[in-house]
């Protein structure tokens, strides 16, 4: 199967982007009360509900700065995203032996800087969810380097580097498994984990519709009770 890259659903003006790497091998359901299967790993949707929330506390501000608001459901699919992502990382990590390094590290502590100014329940997830794409990065060149050396290359190219990293994680959910319930709506669209429509019924009235879309509607999301939407 392609590789894909797991993007996030939050593309506001003046949101704080949150993006991803390479997955592939999705699956579209899981187990009840299972938001994410990776590999061995599970995460549950109470996990996943309480991450939301506390990254909508950490971005709400910024959001009312900008005019922003945004459904839940987008923030959802990001943290869905992403979490996978570090999870798959993680679990690349411990296959090949290799730490996070410094690369992830700075990421860590400007992302716990900044989330000192949040409530203390919210650091935690705010630091994880953020840094994700960062260890991603961090463990594809740890790993490239380590498979390249165990070939034989002494001294890889950048790009030779980033390819065999690349190749690694995009092989590693073909033969692990990587499985999203289709509740948060993200699904493989031509090798990529996209945010998609995975509702059994059919909208029709417009502002059904304007719930499917694919980008963050900010009439619909006013349209919404404050306990679904953000900002």
């Amino acid at each position: 199967m392609s590789r894909t890259r797991a993007k996030t659903a939050l593309r506001t003006a003046g949101a704080v982007a949150l993006s991803g790497l390479v997955l592939s091998g999705c699956g579209s359901s899981a187990r009840p009360g299972v938001a994410i299967e990776v590999g061995d790993e599970t995460i549950s949707t109470s996990t996943v509900d309480s991450a939301s929330g506390h990254l909508c506390t950490a971005l709400g501000d910024e959001f009312s700065a900008n005019g922003t608001v945004v459904p839940m459901g987008f923030i959802r699919q990001g943290v869905v995203q992403l979490m996978t992502l570090s999870s798959t990382a993680r679990q690349i990590a411990d296959e090949y032996g290799v730490e996070p390094g410094a690369a992830y590290e700075r990421e860590v502590a400007s992302r716990t800087r900044t989330a000192a100014a949040f409530p203390e329940e919210v650091r935690d997830d705010y630091v994880e969810v953020m840094s994700a794409n960062a260890l991603a990065n961090d463990v594809l060149e740890q790993v490239g380097r380590a498979e390249l050396a165990e070939q034989g290359f002494a001294e890889p190219s950048v790009e030779q580097v980033t390819q065999a990293g690349t190749d690694i994680f995009t092989s590693w959910p073909d033969a692990h498994g990587v499985t999203v319930d289709p509740r948060y709506g993200v699904e493989l669209v031509d090798g990529t984990l996209t945010p998609v429509d995975t509702n059994l019924s059919v909208a029709v009235g417009e502002d059904a519709k304007a719930g499917l879309a694919t980008e963050p509607d900010v009439t619909y999301a006013n349209t919404l009770p404050e306990n679904h939407r953000c900002g």
